[in-house]
């Protein structure tokens, strides 16, 4: 009976300390405590508990948001510059925010009586609109600042919030939120978070001013994440649905096959890039990366003619333009090296003047495709596809001393 009778006290003990959880919350001065008691208290809470807890949460972090914007709002009316807590003033708008989806969520859950009552929606909506619309003042201050994971968090919230029942119950078009989603993207991105920069990018697409870039975004957070082999399966089924969502799309495909070709898909590959060309013969993004598949088994008159075809046929505005040009000298070089390779097996190192001729006009075709990349590529921002090469070549065709190969070397250390 003793042992019962301390267990009974230990169970009224354990309850009355669990009642006094939410006064506990209620208590609190500043929205970081009030989290921390939710936190370690939240178990012992009701549905109807938590929301009340939230709402104290959003109450706390309200009030230090409002007081900081209003030493904010009086600088900018008195042009004066007194002292206030900006970064504080935007975490605490964040902080309110959050706690607001959270007490909307739980004020939206049965009550002890099994009812459905939510109390704090309207209010919580109503008040909080300045801060919310602040978030984007938020983003800009801490990407101006390179605080790119500040910068992703407000504008994304910003994002998120606009999905919410208690901010937009309606589900109403706002004008920014797919400009906002775009630099929530890019703010992730440079933050190294992948994933969020992927989902907001997602949203951004679908604005035609941020599209090209958005995607950009999204195909490289997509790669990047790819560490193990379920991740690139995992990625290569997503750039799957990615294409037939924008078959036209040359980045996704151009991504999708490159993948493909990484895993040594070939008849996946293959079937890709023969129906890209099926419809258009002339499709450049087709033609290079079948033209990297021949140079992966060493086929180089095969991807020369894709590469050169892709050269005549794509715009000299695209970004990969004189990459392209430069490869294609790359390929002539290949197929010049091993013409020589083949010589010198058959007679011990020793090249007939008759194959040299050969060779050599092989080796003059490289030339004349990495001089024009040179030449295109004033500002040398892709030099690491010709500078090497056409110094190489040039030494082997004209000599270390020749003017055209001493320029060329010269060429290697600007």
């Amino acid at each position: 009976m003793k042992k019962l009778t301390v267990l009974a006290l230990v169970a009224l003990s354990s309850a009355s300390v669990y009642a006094q959880d939410i006064k506990t919350i209620m208590g609190a001065n500043d929205y970081n405590e009030a989290l921390n008691l939710i936190k370690s208290g939240e178990g012992s809470l009701s549905n109807e508990e938590k929301a009340k807890a939230y709402n104290k949460v959003v109450d706390l972090a309200l009030a230090k948001y409002n007081k900081e914007a209003q030493v904010e709002l009086s600088n900018q009316v008195k042009k004066e510059n007194a002292a206030y807590d900006k970064e504080g003033m935007y975490k605490a708008a964040e902080v309110a925010l959050n706690a607001a989806i959270e007490c909307d969520k739980y004020d939206n859950m049965p009550n002890a009586k099994g009812k459905v009552k939510p109390k704090f929606a309207k209010s919580n909506a109503e008040r909080l609109g300045t801060a919310r619309a602040n978030l984007v003042n938020a983003g800009q201050t801490f990407y101006d600042a390179k605080d790119y994971s500040g910068a992703a968090t407000a504008f994304g919230l910003y994002v998120d919030t606009n999905n919410s029942k208690l901010f937009n119950p309606e589900q109403k078009a706002d004008q920014y939120y797919t400009q906002i989603s775009y630099f929530a993207a890019l703010s992730a991105y440079f933050a190294k978070n992948f994933t969020a920069a992927d989902k907001y990018a997602d949203i951004a697409i679908t604005d035609t001013a941020y599209a090209k870039d958005a995607m950009a975004l999204k195909l490289s957070s997509m790669q990047t994440n790819m560490k193990t082999q379920a991740d690139s399966l995992a990625v290569a089924k997503k750039l799957e649905e990615l294409y037939s969502k924008y078959p036209t799309n040359k980045d996704v495909f151009s991504s999708l096959a490159s993948l493909y070709l990484g895993q040594k898909k070939t008849s996946e590959f293959n079937a890709l890039v023969d129906k890209a060309l099926a419809a258009d013969a002339n499709d450049y993004s087709a033609l290079i990366m079948r033209g990297q598949a021949y140079m992966a088994d060493s086929k180089w008159e095969n991807a020369i003619a894709d590469f050169k075809k892709a050269s005549e046929v794509m715009p000299t505005s695209a970004p990969n333009y004189i990459p392209v040009v430069a490869t294609v000298g790359t390929c002539y070089m290949q197929l010049a090296q091993d013409k020589a390779n083949v010589v010198y097996t058959k007679t011990k190192g020793r090249i007939p003047a008759a194959a040299e001729k050969v060779i050599i006009g092989v080796y003059d075709q490289a030339i004349e495709y990495f001089q024009k990349a040179k030449n295109l590529d004033t500002q040398k921002q892709f030099k690491n596809t010709w500078a090497y090469n056409l110094y190489n070549c040039l030494y082997r065709t004209l000599g270390e001393e020749d003017p055209k190969t001493v320029a060329a070397k010269a060429d290697l250390g600007n």
